[in-house]
């Protein structure tokens, strides 16, 4: 009787284990290009399709292009995301298997910004949410194709217009306007560039002119932004969408004169006397900007992990760190979006730790521009994060910086050599 058994339930499992074999020839992703959609709805939309069960579909969305790149060092898989000329490693990654439905699951996490995007890979295909953890119940939904390279248009489109050069941009016009600096540079249909604001700039721009129109996105890993818009005789009228949460409309004309404000004029100091606070470190321990060294300058970087310009900006204090060129102390003021502090400390410390970051990064509290202009009492308002002091061996603030074009700009070479220019002058008075 028991031999009667025996077989069936050995060509059972057989049978099952068969059906659980790996649907692709890779037992991790296929090395070389890849091409992604996040599916942003509108707004107004949001609240709604957070709720939908997991197997209902979103019906009406608008596509954000974005590119991957897939290659190994040895053994090890690394994944980066493309943006124009940018190539931005997601820290952490990893390949596995779910049981429950005989799937490979892949879970990508960009640490630093504290976003994620996880999913299933099947036959070449990966399909999942981008989710960013400090907003709840944020996220969008994704499909990522192997083999294919291209950003909004896979073919040239003849008689196209010539988008290249620098356009004054007027954004919510209709609500509260606020102003820009498109950089755009156009190969045939190819066009790159960024924008550049008076708090920061949009970074790595990269799409497609085809005819009258435009397409620009960039997806980091913190923000996704995807511009539209028509030429309509020598202005380009078009949408700005940012993730799922915000829209608006926008405007564009050549204008050689127009110039933004001043970003070394925007912020002043309240004092002339020395300045000093008081945070928890990010490893929980009390900091004071006074114990700092007093023959050294120092540079407050004051900033949030949520924010690309401002890993631009601390980028550019490990370069001028590793310089050596200047006796200097740095220290990072992170507001950031997490009101519970054991959770805001625990992002602080990861942060640090992504970024390889040798001075201390300190909780400022919860990010809010009003509330935090309100307690940072040396500076008359804060207008942007992030925002630059440097001080004096006395810690009399002598420069304020507000907001950071980086280098996916026209002017971050020359902000380099301002620096420069002034940190060599301060640090004779040393």
């Amino acid at each position: 009787m028991k031999n009667i058994w025996f077989f069936p339930i050995l060509l059972l499992s057989f049978l099952l284990s068969a059906c659980l074999e790996a649907p692709n020839n890779y037992t991790h992703l296929p090395p070389g290009k890849w091409r992604g959609i996040l599916k942003l709805t509108d707004p107004e939309q949001s609240e709604n399709i957070a709720q939908l069960g997991e197997d209902q579909k979103i019906k009406d969305y608008f596509e954000l292009p974005f590119n991957l790149f897939v290659e190994y060092q040895g053994e090890e898989m690394k994944v980066y995301l493309l943006n124009g000329p940018e190539k931005i490693e997601i820290e952490q990654v990893h390949l596995g298997r779910d049981a429950s439905t005989a799937k490979d699951t892949l879970m990508m996490r960009m640490t630093a910004f504290d976003t994620y995007m996880d999913g299933f890979y099947e036959e070449n295909t990966i399909e999942g949410y981008w989710v960013v953890n400090y907003k709840t119940g944020y996220r969008i939904p994704y499909i990522i194709n192997f083999g294919e390279e291209h950003r909004f248009t896979k073919n040239p489109v003849e008689n196209t217009a010539d988008f290249s050069g620098d356009w004054k941009m007027v954004f919510d016009y209709e609500n509260d306007p606020y102003t820009g600096i498109g950089e755009f540079s156009q190969n045939k249909n190819q066009l790159n560039g960024t924008i550049r604001t008076e708090t920061g700039d949009y970074r790595y721009l990269q799409g497609n002119a085809y005819e009258d129109k435009l397409r620009l996105s960039v997806f980091d890993g913190a923000h996704a932004f995807l511009f539209s818009g028509t030429l309509d005789q020598d202005t380009i009228y078009g949408e700005f969408r940012s993730g799922k949460h915000y829209k608006t409309k926008w405007y564009a004309t050549k204008d050689v004169s127009f110039q933004l404000a001043n970003p070394n004029e925007m912020t002043a100091a309240t004092t002339q006397a020395p300045i000093d606070f008081n945070y928890k470190n990010s490893d929980g321990s009390n900091f004071s900007l006074s114990s700092l060294p007093s023959d050294k300058l120092t540079i407050v970087n004051i900033m949030g992990t949520w924010c690309p310009n401002c890993k631009d900006e601390i980028n550019y204090l490990k370069e001028l760190e590793a310089s050596g060129k200047y006796d200097l102390s740095i220290v990072s003021l992170a507001f950031e979006r997490y009101k519970n502090e054991s959770k805001a400390l625990e992002k602080l410390s990861n942060y640090k730790s992504a970024m390889d970051m040798n001075w201390p990064i300190v909780l400022g509290g919860y990010a809010d521009k009003k509330a935090n202009s309100e307690q940072l009492e040396f500076i008359d308002k804060l207008y942007s994060y992030p925002t630059m002091l440097v001080l004096d061996g006395n810690k009399i603030i002598r420069h304020i910086h507000t907001g950071f074009s980086g280098p996916a700009t026209s002017k971050y070479a020359a902000f380099k050599s301002e620096m420069n220019d002034l940190l060599t002058t301060l640090n004779k008075e040393l």
